[in-house]
């Protein structure tokens, strides 16, 4: 073979190669963007079934004889919730450009969730703020139910996505073992 021939395909080589390792950087540089966000589903998941809990345990209030504090102390426990859940939603919408798309999916469909939990929340605290002493009322014990439901909602939603991100996950490690064999 010439001389200036093999110069040729040895520069094709380098060209293919160094192509196919930036290919693998990128590639790796976007799996650890998904993990991140995969880890903040998990945290999210982590929340939500707080919230959940603490929301189902609210709801069950005007059936019993709690007093308002009893009342107004667990709505600041689901106030702390929903903020750390809204503190981990803003860090998924910054994420959400390079996210997978069921990712984006995810990110889009819990936003107005968590929203509405957060505005029924304050509703729940201005009642409480108003007249503590009508714990019974349709209107409160409503909103109560509302928000055990959301809560539930959201926290099923969450899970249900970090449960696809695992099998996902699982599916893709052994494609590539059966790649490799």
């Amino acid at each position: 073979m010439p001389r200036h021939l093999a110069r040729r395909s040895v520069y094709r080589f380098f060209v293919v190669l160094s192509t196919a390792a930036f290919l693998l950087l990128l590639l790796a540089e976007r799996s650890a963007m998904a993990a991140d966000v995969s880890s903040l589903f998990q945290q999210a998941r982590t929340t939500a079934t707080q919230l959940s809990r603490d929301a189902a345990i609210m709801e069950t209030y005007p059936r019993t004889l709690v007093t308002w504090r009893t009342h107004s102390s667990q709505i600041d426990r689901i106030k702390e919730h929903i903020n750390t859940a809204g503190s981990i939603l803003s860090q998924l919408h910054a994420a959400r450009e390079d996210s997978q798309p069921w990712h984006q999916d995810a990110i889009d469909g819990i936003t107005p969730m968590l929203k509405e939990l957060a505005s029924n929340t304050e509703s729940i605290i201005n009642r409480l703020n108003e007249t503590p002493k009508l714990l019974r009322h349709p209107q409160y014990v409503q909103y109560l139910k509302s928000n055990a439901q959301l809560a539930n909602d959201l926290a099923t939603a969450i899970r249900n996505v970090v449960d696809y991100d695992d099998t996902k996950t699982k599916m893709e490690e052994l494609e590539a073992r059966l790649l490799q064999k």
